[in-house]
């Protein structure tokens, strides 16, 4: 990609490019969403098997690791140059409980109920597929499992609220809280107990 394009893309629907990932590393980022904050949202547990689809260079991925010392946070991204960086961010934490996967977040590689959390940071808006993407996290996620939304102003694939909500409910999870507001809020569904849909 040349540099022209990337910049353009910069500011356009689809899949952030790895070249521009230093943008989202820039402090004022913690102004709008720092990861504790994140963290602090996905009421994890230290022996929770988490999985971040579309982690960039892991902005948040440190963090939620530090939450799960005993259990495992799993980085899935289309892009494995942005993986390789969440990668050089976690070796250098000196976090090792953390796997790194690349593909499509329509066809995600993991059998039924494997992870208590999924969580997506500016990421569904990108996906081509929402339906398809949130039916594989319904499947992978355990029965009160917890699916976690976020979107930030900025992102040229923003979705509002009701469309996240209802595309969520279509797959059959139940909302459960919202915080932050309008274009900067996280959503939090679960899958029911009985794990139907």
């Amino acid at each position: 990609m040349k540099t022209k394009e990337i910049f353009y893309r910069f500011f356009k629907k689809g899949v952030f490019p790895h070249q521009l990932s230093v943008a989202l590393e820039l402090p004022w980022r913690r102004f709008i969403l720092s990861p504790r904050t994140l963290a602090d949202r996905l009421h994890l547990k230290n022996d929770f098997r988490v999985l971040e689809i579309g982690p960039g260079p892991g902005y948040f991925s440190v963090e939620i690791a530090r939450r799960v010392p005993q259990g495992h946070l799993e980085l899935f991204d289309l892009q494995q140059k942005m993986l390789k960086k969440a990668w050089q961010k976690i070796n250098l934490a000196g976090l090792n409980k953390v796997g790194f996967v690349v593909g499509n977040a329509n066809d995600l590689p993991y059998g039924k109920d494997k992870f208590d959390a999924v969580v997506l940071v500016a990421v569904l808006g990108e996906v081509p597929d929402k339906e398809a993407c949130l039916r594989a996290i319904f499947n992978i996620l355990r029965p009160s499992g917890l699916l976690s939304v976020t979107e930030q102003p900025g992102d040229p694939d923003f979705l509002p609220f009701h469309i996240v909500r209802f595309l969520a409910k279509e797959q059959g999870f139940d909302f459960v809280e919202q915080f932050g507001k309008k274009k900067n809020y996280t959503a939090n569904f679960i899958k029911p107990k009985d794990g139907s849909n």
